[in-house]
């Protein structure tokens, strides 16, 4: 996700325009699956060099909106930083949150506010509670599946990507 990200607004704004780290919950130093080589690989992406890292709180405390894969990984972060909840969401949590944010807006005329600041604008009536108790989309992990099946998982995982460098790249400018 974050290579696919990072390469879309490259594309948008200009290389090294917007900082985007990857970071997850499990063993660090872990190189990438085959399968995900192969898929970014079909996608013009070499990760082939990528190595597993840990989510901290600096790294959280740091960003302007952490992205994850599941629900679960929202609560670790928030128990991590208490402030990164506001700011961390699932990739289909997001884009429903600055699509319905959106609204009739014209996309161009919501670029007032830094990044930050908007991306705590689409959480800001989001109480913990509510996210423990509430179903919340997640991004189907395609680990292990079938390499169809996998491509597929992908394919969706690049289209939101996509949809998320597009509302980012409104706001950076």
């Amino acid at each position: 996700m974050a290579a696919m990200l990072r390469a879309m607004l490259d594309d948008r704004l200009g290389e090294g325009a917007v900082h985007i780290s990857s970071a997850g919950f499990g063993p660090v130093g872990l190189p990438p699956i085959d399968d995900a080589v192969d898929a970014m690989r079909r996608r013009g992406l070499d990760v082939s060099a990528h190595r597993s890292s840990t989510t901290t709180a600096v790294l959280v405390d740091g960003s302007d909106l952490i992205l994850t894969a599941e629900r679960n990984h929202v609560v670790k972060i928030a128990a991590m930083s208490r402030d990164a909840f506001r700011r961390a969401m699932t990739l289909p949590e997001f884009l429903a949150a600055a699509a319905a944010a959106q609204g009739d807006h014209d996309l161009e005329s919501d670029t007032g506010a830094d990044v930050r600041s908007w991306v705590e604008s689409l959480t800001e009536d989001r109480t913990a509670s509510a996210y423990l108790r509430d179903a919340v989309p997640e991004v189907a992990d395609p680990t292990g599946s079938t390499p169809r099946a996998f491509e597929v998982a992908v394919s969706a995982i690049e289209k939101q990507c996509r949809e998320v460098a597009t509302y980012l790249a409104a706001h950076a400018r």
